[in-house]
């Protein structure tokens, strides 16, 4: 969603009804903004009017007003999207198979905007591993993000494998420049000298290399954990100083939970257990699970079910993890089975998450925020459907 100038552009979106800060459900209301913020947010006075609006335009020039009919549909804040690696279906759309990058970012882009997602963080994984997840994939989207100009929309979070401990001063610089916005602790190697059991047909494919030579890659890896650990805490404070957030990642004891706040973490992302996310969230940090094993209902690696952590307050932001739809549909969810009122639901893939990742400017719909809205037609025999996006005052997306 490559950033263009909006500061001559103004925007209404009539017919709707409004998800205010700290409300329940939506209302009837109208959003107008201009350039790249919104301007007002008005109720409307009788509900059985409509207001009357000429044919909304796709592409405005920037001289031009929008005009979005909502038709009745929810008018809400865009989705905030922290953690998520659907991209790499984009990037490799078949095992093996590589594409052009800039496509690829194109390619996530349609399926953002169709899903009213207004801003993502790809969630890049700095492995040890060749391929998809490697050094040279990271340098390649760095590349693709910088010729789309400074683009506010699609966002960097790097997974740094803790066994990777190659490449530090460049890790450090991509950091302290600003080019990473977020930064994750992960450790997906075996817990022990690593065996060809560990190795999983995925990794291979998404390598590109023989399994023995990914075997020999691990068993490296693994030796080498124990400089990971220290190099972590360097990455912290390069971090900390930089006002990068950082993450740390499928904890599993309380172990992990003192080592994460030792390293000052903001978020917790998929803790295995409901009492350590809470653990977790009584250390003010916030905790992360993903939208899909809400909508699925489960876990696909049958971790604790996300239905269970939110009726047990334990859990306060959503991700797309590895798959975007399922980001629209979560609230919906968690609002229909009684585990939260909408409002609430709504602002873990919004407000919340914009709030942990440290984006003051958007999330929620009132005057001066960043306008990134989404209208909603709300589930009725189906899934909910994105009617609209509107991206920092852009039409960005319109449904047919």
């Amino acid at each position: 969603m490559p950033a263009t100038d909006t500061n001559s552009r103004r925007g209404a979106i009539v017919n709707g009804s409004v998800l205010r800060p700290g409300d329940d459900l939506p209302t009837r209301g109208t959003v107008t903004w201009s350039g790249s913020a919104i301007a007002t947010v008005s109720s409307d006075d009788d509900s059985s009017d409509t207001v009357a609006v000429e044919p909304s335009r796709l592409d405005p020039r920037p001289s031009e007003d929008t005009v979005v009919d909502a038709a009745g549909g929810w008018i809400l804040p865009g989705i905030v999207d922290i953690h998520g690696d659907a991209f790499e279906r984009s990037v490799m759309p078949r095992p093996g198979v590589m594409v052009d990058i800039d496509l690829a970012l194109a390619d996530n882009d349609a399926q953002l905007l169709a899903t009213g997602i207004t801003t993502s963080y790809l969630s890049v994984t700095d492995s040890w591993e060749p391929g998809l997840r490697s050094r040279e994939m990271l340098h390649q989207l760095v590349a693709g993000l910088d010729r789309r100009s400074g683009d506010p929309t699609v966002l960097l979070h790097v997974r740094h494998e803790r066994c990777n401990t190659y490449g530090l001063d460049e890790l450090e610089s991509l950091i302290a420049s600003g080019v990473i916005k977020l930064l994750s602790f992960n450790d997906h190697t075996a817990d022990s000298t690593a065996t060809s059991t560990h190795i999983s047909a995925i990794q291979v494919q998404r390598a590109g290399v023989d399994r023995s030579v990914l075997e020999e890659l691990q068993a490296a890896a693994v030796a080498r954990r124990p400089m990971g650990f220290d190099q972590e805490a360097r990455l912290a404070e390069i971090a900390a100083a930089a006002r990068c957030p950082t993450a740390g990642h499928d904890s599993a004891d309380q172990a992990d939970l003192d080592r994460d706040i030792a390293l000052g973490v903001a978020i917790a992302e998929f803790p295995t257990s409901i009492p350590l996310a809470q653990r977790y969230l009584a250390a003010g940090i916030e905790v992360l699970l993903g939208a899909p094993n809400l909508a699925r209902g489960r876990s696909h690696l049958g971790n604790l079910s996300v239905r269970d952590a939110l009726g047990a307050g334990a859990a306060t932001l959503l991700c797309s993890d590895y798959h975007h739809p399922s980001l629209l549909q979560a609230p919906y969810v968690s609002w229909a089975e009684g585990l939260q009122p909408f409002g609430a639901a709504w602002a873990t893939v919004s407000a919340a998450p914009a709030r942990a990742a440290g984006l003051t400017d958007r999330g929620r719909i009132e005057p001066s925020a960043r306008a990134d809205l989404v209208v909603v037609d709300p589930p009725a025999g189906g899934p909910a459907r994105v009617r609209a996006t509107i991206v920092g005052g852009r039409l960005s997306y319109l449904a047919p």
